[in-house]
């Protein structure tokens, strides 16, 4: 949340993607400093995308559920990472508010199984693009796999091609008045 309010008082409204347990979201600590920012700041629910592992949405119970569907009433959005697989109702995550899915390149060039099948690249992109969601590939590390990629008509990628990761330096990450002289 500071990292976004930093953000928007340079003028910039960028969308942050932030992984976010499974647990996380079952439980009120989280969901109090999830419930402190927006009313800060009710803009922050359109700039932070929660991003939750394939492994962890597939476990959710109704709490899970109920407390995404409390979220995307306040605007906030979600994506699936660490997706390996297509074995899982994708329609209704958008009905649930996802709007991405991220997955590595290697996984995403190899196709993706469902069921006993393997679909390929371009259909995994088309198959995503049209129930509205958002294919992200990340691990994109050199032009070649760059090309691959976007010659699935992928819009958003990540890797060390696009610059290395850059720490947040801690004063960024404290809140207005409490940094140190």
């Amino acid at each position: 949340a500071q990292f976004a309010i930093r953000l928007e008082a340079r003028g910039r409204n960028d969308q942050l993607f932030s992984p976010i347990s499974g647990a996380s979201i079952a439980e009120g600590p989280f969901l109090d400093e999830v419930a402190d920012a927006y009313r800060q700041r009710e803009t922050f629910a359109g700039q932070l995308v929660m991003t939750f592992a394939q492994s962890d949405v597939r476990s959710f119970g109704e709490r899970h559920w109920a407390t995404l569907a409390d979220l995307a009433d306040l605007g906030f959005r979600f994506g699936i990472a660490a997706v390996t697989d297509l074995d899982m109702d994708f329609e209704e995550l958008k009905t649930q508010g996802f709007d991405f899915v991220k997955l590595d390149a290697e996984i995403f060039l190899e196709g993706l199984p469902l069921g006993q099948a393997q679909i390929p690249a371009a259909d995994v992109t088309r198959f995503l693009a049209g129930l509205g969601l958002a294919t992200i590939v990340g691990h994109i590390d050199d032009e070649a796999v760059a090309a691959r990629v976007l010659g699935f008509g992928v819009l958003f990628g990540q890797g060390l091609l696009f610059g290395a990761p850059r720490p947040v330096r801690p004063e960024v990450l404290e809140s207005p008045g409490t940094a140190a002289a």
